[in-house]
């Protein structure tokens, strides 16, 4: 299909800086109809240059002097649980399931609690190999007790025996 438009939008936040969406057009005029929502900001860029995201989010660290956050997010429901993954902007957006909360790493049965990404791990034995606890630690940076390491807790249970090979966490 040909178009006759010579630049399309790309919508960002105006707080954050998150892309938002892309509008790319037949005709120019039609950018006429595609207005800022509330808290948002518009670029028009020339049709000729790539609109993929990354390329659009260049084009707001130029046009802004600042780096946008990728606005990957995920949900958390009332009782602290990561329940789903989603791009959106905590400052503008919100889901009637749970919060919104900006992280590039917590996914689906991570935990939010007092501002803190979890994760569940299993806590193994250096000398028996033996699982002795399952428990949630930090998404980033977790540490295992003295004497023992963390692999991921899968459907592991208390008293497996872990195999030396399987690659620790920390």
């Amino acid at each position: 299909m040909m178009t006759d438009a010579t630049q399309f939008a790309v919508f960002y936040a105006t707080g954050s800086k998150i892309l938002r969406r892309k509008v790319i057009p037949d005709q120019d005029a039609q950018l006429a109809v595609h207005l800022p929502g509330p808290g948002e900001s518009r670029l028009l860029l020339p049709l000729a240059q790539p609109s993929d995201d990354d390329a659009c989010r260049a084009a707001i660290a130029a046009a802004t002097g600042v780096t946008p956050p990728s606005g990957r997010c995920v949900l958390v429901s009332a009782q602290g649980d990561v329940i789903d993954v989603l791009n959106a902007d905590p400052e503008v957006d919100a889901h009637p399931l749970g919060a919104l909360v900006a992280s590039d790493l917590a996914g689906p049965s991570d935990r939010y609690v007092a501002g803190q990404f979890l994760r569940r791990y299993a806590i193994v034995d250096n000398i028996t190999n033996q699982l002795t606890a399952l428990t949630f630690l930090t998404l980033v940076n977790p540490t295992a007790p003295g004497g023992s390491r963390i692999v991921p807790a899968g459907s592991s249970q208390i008293g497996d025996i872990v195999p030396v090979q399987q690659a620790a966490i920390a």
